[in-house]
């Protein structure tokens, strides 16, 4: 994390991060997605110093999935008894409902893909686990699992690339069929059984819930800009929602 965001709590930033999806979530409009996008966009370069071109290329990919809510929505949308007024674009003819539908439902998404993805870019998972475990109290047992399996990622990640190597050795090019896949599957299956087991014995042996007095290697206090931070985008959000809601641009919907 970077800028002035490193500054701040990682269970902080989470509080702010969900007053910018609740108006996303609770909204079915086309404006209310968009004006919190917008602001955890001026969030992520502003205070988190996110570089455009990182973002761009991790939301890239995800585009498919509001493109496709559009589309699947734009298409078999039940337009029964919400008229039948229609709407031409470029050679389409298009039903209004519809298409407003389909625009609502897949700028909602966008906007909650973004701002979650935005969140993972300028906080470390494992940060926010030990902020939690030092602000909020979260059992050492269950943080310190989590550390565990995050750690291991790269270790499994590691042992596929070997056997995979072993098995174009053996294969000599050979595409694999599934029923070589097999191996591959229960040999990474039994390496993560040990794996949890010697995880298990060293959190037993270094009395994880015993200590009363626990250390951490950084210390992540809640301060009172933490405050600052978490009250002045409580009412920046509040200011922006109750602006969506006089000027009649928020609708309420689930859907």
């Amino acid at each position: 994390m970077s800028g002035t965001l490193a500054y701040l709590s990682p269970f902080g930033h989470l509080l702010v991060v969900f007053t910018y999806l609740m108006p996303v979530l609770l909204s079915f409009d086309p404006v209310t997605p968009v004006v919190f996008l917008i602001l955890n966009l001026l969030t992520l370069f502003g205070l988190g110093h996110v570089r455009l071109r990182r973002f761009l290329r991790i939301m890239g990919p995800l585009l498919i999935f509001p493109i496709g809510l559009f589309v699947l929505n734009l298409l078999f949308t039940d337009t029964s008894g919400h008229g039948d007024q229609f709407i031409r674009v470029a050679w389409l003819t298009l039903n209004e409902y519809a298409l407003h539908r389909a625009l609502v439902i897949a700028l909602r998404a966008l906007s909650l893909i973004s701002i979650s993805i935005g969140y993972l870019l300028v906080t470390g998972p494992l940060e926010l686990v030990s902020a939690m475990m030092q602000q909020v109290g979260l059992p050492p047992r269950l943080g310190f699992s989590i550390f565990v399996g995050w750690n291991a990622i790269p270790r499994f990640k590691e042992n596929l690339s070997r056997i995979r190597t072993v098995h174009r050795i053996r294969l000599r090019g050979q595409s694999r069929t599934f029923r070589d896949l097999v191996p591959t599957a229960v040999t990474l299956l039994a390496d993560a059984i040990r794996h949890a087991q010697r995880a298990a014995v060293s959190m037993a042996v270094r009395g994880i819930e015993e200590a009363e007095h626990r250390t951490y290697l950084r210390a992540l206090p809640w301060r009172v800009r933490d405050w600052i931070y978490l009250a002045g985008n409580l009412a920046v959000v509040a200011g922006l929602f109750a602006w969506l809601i006089g000027s009649g641009l928020f609708v309420f919907g689930l859907g």
